[in-house]
C-alpha cells in the first residue's frame, strides 16, 4: 500500500523525466552527421586550453566517425543528459519523500502502519528508485535505433553497462536526498541542502587541480567514453582492485545513505 502511494506520488514527475531525457538525445543523434562535418573543419576543440575539455574535443573530432560517435554518445547521453536530468529527476524524487509526509501531517499516520520502518523506508524508496533508473535504460535503448537511422552502431552491452553506471550515480543522489528527506522537516531545507552540495560538487569539478576530488568526477566524459569504446568491463568498473571501480564506490555510498536514512527513521518521532 505504502508503494503504491508512493508510486502514485512520483509516476507523473517520472514521466516528465523520461520525456525531458528523450527530448534532449533525439536532436543531439540526428544532427550528428552536420556536427561532425563542423568538427573536422574545426580545430577549436582540439586547441582548447584546459585538459578535459581538450581530452574532450580530440575524442568527438576523431578522423574515425565510428570512434568519434562513441565520444560525442559518452558527452551527450551521459556526461550531459543522464548527470544533469537524471541527478535533478532523482533529486525531485527524492526530496519530498518523508518531509512531504511531515508537511502534510501525514507522518504519524504513515509510522503508525502495521509494519517496521525498515518496510517503511523500502517501500518509500524503491518505486522512487525504479522511476530514476527505467528511463535511463529506455532512453539509453532507443538511442540504438536512432544511431542506426545515421548508419552508426552502438554497442548494446557497452550501452547497458554506461546506463547501469548512469542509474546508480543518479540512485546515489535519490538515496542523498532521502536521507535528508527523513532528517528534515521541510522539502525546501531537503532541496537547498542537496543543491548545495550539487552546486558545491559542481564547482570543484570545473576547478582542474582539485576536480579528482568531486563526485561528478565519477560519471564524467573520462569514465563513460572507456566504456562505450568497451575499454572497461563490469568487473573494472565494480572492482577498485582491477580497475578505477568507480561503480563500486557509488554502490557502496548507495548503501551508505540508505543506511543513514533507516538509522535516522528508526530514531524520528512523528
Amino acid at each position: 500500500m505504502i508503494a503504491g502511494k508512493t508510486w502514485r506520488e512520483v509516476r507523473v514527475m517520472a514521466f516528465a523525466y523520461l520525456v525531458i531525457l528523450e527530448a534532449l538525445t533525439i536532436p543531439v543523434l540526428l544532427l550528428w552527421p552536420d556536427i561532425y562535418a563542423d568538427l573536422q573543419r574545426s580545430t577549436l576543440m582540439r586547441n582548447l586550453g584546459v585538459d578535459w575539455l581538450k581530452r574532450i574535443g580530440e575524442g568527438v573530432a576523431n578522423r574515425d566517425e565510428q570512434v568519434a560517435y562513441l565520444s560525442w554518445c559518452a558527452v551527450m547521453l551521459f556526461f550531459r543528459g543522464t548527470n544533469l536530468v537524471g541527478t535533478a529527476a532523482a533529486v525531485l524524487l527524492g526530496t519530498g519523500l518523508f518531509a512531504r509526509e511531515r508537511e502534510n501531517q501525514t507522518f504519524e499516520l504513515l509510522l503508525s502502519r502495521p509494519v517496521g520502518r525498515a518496510s517503511i523506508l523500502w517501500q518509500k524508496v524503491w518505486p522512487a528508485a525504479v522511476c530514476v533508473v527505467v528511463p535511463i535504460h529506455v532512453v539509453s535503448a532507443s538511442a540504438i535505433g536512432w544511431s542506426a537511422l545515421l548508419d552508426l552502431e552502438l554497442p548494446a552491452y557497452e550501452l547497458f553497462l554506461a546506463s547501469v553506471h548512469a542509474s546508480v550515480f543518479a540512485l546515489t543522489f535519490l538515496l542523498a536526498t532521502t536521507w535528508l528527506s527523513v532528517r528534515m522537516r521541510v522539502q525546501a531545507h531537503v532541496a537547498a541542502s542537496i543543491g548545495a552540495v550539487a552546486v558545491l560538487q559542481i564547482g570543484i569539478y570545473l576547478t582542474q587541480r582539485i576536480r579528482p576530488y568531486s563526485l561528478f568526477h565519477f560519471a564524467d566524459y573520462e569514465w563513460y567514453a572507456p566504456i562505450l569504446a568497451g575499454n572497461l568491463s563490469l568487473r573494472n568498473m565494480l572492482d577498485p582492485t582491477h580497475g578505477p571501480g568507480f561503480t563500486g564506490w557509488l554502490l557502496l555510498a548507495c548503501v551508505g545513505f540508505y543506511l543513514l536514512a533507516l538509522r535516522d527513521l528508526k530514531r524520528a518521532e512523528p
